[in-house]
């Protein structure tokens, strides 16, 4: 399934044009959030880099018997998604709320805030293009790291495992293996990298830097930032390489 990314609802155009999809169900990049519309409840997400979906904040806005009290809900937030967020951020849903209170709008609006279940579901900036790196960052987190092995600004990779049988991977070209335990494969690598990339820290030694996942060491390589070559050519303009 391709969902949709906007760049924001924050004008009742927006909102209108929104609602008008033949499924409003889209993301959202600012906020960075899920925005769900398909039925008479608001449902919005909140994504970030380090939930991706798991355990994620998610907010259930609307009525039983009419879509009225959530568009009152969004008209009264002036169509600003950033204004109906702060203000549910402000309410107290320690027990069953029925908001009568609210903005005021609505008496037969019921809000609710859980945790989502959606452990798929992966936040906009963590998606799309990935840019490679012209520097070495004062410190090394697991979007820099994703962006340098996706680019193939390294080399010499070496395994620097001791004994972690469940991360062998059978392919191993190009790679050194340490105690019988192979490399893990690039693209397994990149997965790891973009599904739990909080997990991931690079900490550099002379010229290699040595990759460590849960305080473990996973791989190290020697970074190279010399621009890659572009993969694809549209019309003479190079494209920067999707994951």
């Amino acid at each position: 399934m391709i969902i949709r990314v906007l760049p924001q609802l924050n004008s009742r155009q927006q909102w209108i044009d929104f609602c008008r999809r033949e499924m409003p169900y889209c993301f959202v990049e600012q906020p960075q959030c899920l925005i769900d519309f398909q039925s008479t409840h608001l449902q919005i997400t909140l994504l970030s880099s380090r939930t991706q979906g798991k355990d994620a904040i998610k907010y259930s806005l609307g009525s039983r018997r009419s879509v009225e009290p959530a568009w009152q809900l969004i008209r009264a937030c002036n169509w600003d998604l950033n204004a109906l967020l702060t203000g549910l951020e402000q309410m107290d849903f320690s027990s069953n709320v029925r908001d009568n209170s609210l903005l005021g709008v609505h008496t037969d609006l019921t809000a609710r805030k859980f945790f989502s279940k959606e452990r798929s579901v992966i936040a906009p900036s963590s998606v799309g293009l990935l840019r490679p790196l012209g520097q070495a960052p004062e410190i090394w987190s697991g979007e820099h790291l994703l962006r340098l092995i996706a680019n193939g600004q390294y080399s010499d990779l070496r395994n620097e495992q001791i004994a972690l049988p469940h991360m062998s991977d059978t392919n191993t070209s190009s790679s050194t293996q340490a105690g019988g335990i192979p490399v893990p494969s690039i693209s397994s690598l990149r997965l790891m990298l973009l599904e739990q990339p909080w997990q991931w820290v690079g900490q550099q030694h002379k010229e290699r830097l040595h990759l460590f996942r849960e305080r473990q060491p996973i791989i190290s390589l020697i970074p190279d930032f010399t621009a890659p070559a572009p993969r694809l050519k549209a019309k003479g303009n190079a494209r920067q390489n999707y994951l």
